[in-house]
């Protein structure tokens, strides 16, 4: 049985050691002067990453200037304390999944992905909370889209033009922890059709923009919501044609949910 047991312990290892890779993001050009767009340097990285396997992406200290970054299989994004993702503020660096909104952090279809504020091994102090942020810079964005809306180069309404924060489809293994949002032109996060979701340790503030929701689910399995301090101008959370929802101590400047 001993003969079993260890090949199998030492191929969990080794995939657990490629998931965690570690990679900076300034090794791939990204610039912390909040001036410099990110985007395609961004991608670059995740797209690198995915392709080697998987890993973490490190962002440290700074603000980083960035459109729409697509996520992709077993990648995730580190927040360290002092980091900013910052959105741009046009519409028109933005997309999204073919049936989700837009989003700054996008995800469709791939596995284990995730956007986090704390390393692995802080993972079970449950007070680390919102190290790194993502700020949509939201009152800009709505902005930017009347304007080209009242110009005729763009059709629709300011909210349908509104990018989330964070908007995930059909992605199985989710983790969203310890992060700081801010100023979500549109929501905060959205999850449409995902399984097995933690959303946990997140300080949501977006109140820039009218009716501007914190998590929103559609059609998610396994959803894990806990912890979490949400100031938005729309609803805390709302979920649709969801099974397995969890909302634990999860709380507003009104109380707790």
């Amino acid at each position: 049985m001993k003969k079993l047991i260890f090949p199998l312990l030492f191929t969990a290892s080794a995939l657990n050691l490629t998931a965690q890779t570690a990679y900076k993001a300034s090794l791939f050009g990204c610039m912390s002067d909040g001036i410099t767009l990110n985007t395609r340097s961004i991608q670059t990285a995740v797209n690198t990453i995915s392709s080697r396997g998987g890993g973490m992406l490190h962002f440290y200290v700074g603000r980083y200037l960035t459109g729409t970054v697509f996520l992709k299989d077993n990648v995730t994004i580190v927040l360290h304390e002092g980091a900013t993702l910052v959105g741009v503020p046009s519409v028109y660096d933005y997309a999204g999944p073919s049936d989700a909104p837009k989003g700054l952090i996008v995800a469709e279809g791939q596995s284990n992905v995730g956007i986090v504020g704390s390393t692995p091994e802080r993972e079970l102090d449950t007070n680390v909370v919102g190290n790194g942020i993502i700020q949509g810079q939201g009152a800009l964005l709505v902005a930017n889209a009347e304007t080209q809306i009242a110009r005729g180069y763009l059709n629709g309404t300011p909210g349908q033009a509104s990018p989330a924060l964070i908007s995930f489809s059909g992605c199985t293994g989710v983790k969203i922890t310890g992060l700081m949002l801010q100023g979500a032109a549109g929501d905060a996060v959205t999850y449409r059709n995902c399984r097995n979701v933690e959303t946990a340790r997140l300080l949501i503030d977006s109140r820039e923009t009218p009716a501007s929701n914190g998590i929103v689910a559609d059609g998610c399995e396994n959803l894990n919501v806990a912890d979490n301090f949400i100031h938005v101008s729309g609803k805390a959370i709302r979920t649709a044609r969801s099974k397995g929802v969890k909302t634990n101590n999860n709380k507003t400047p009104a109380g707790k949910l």
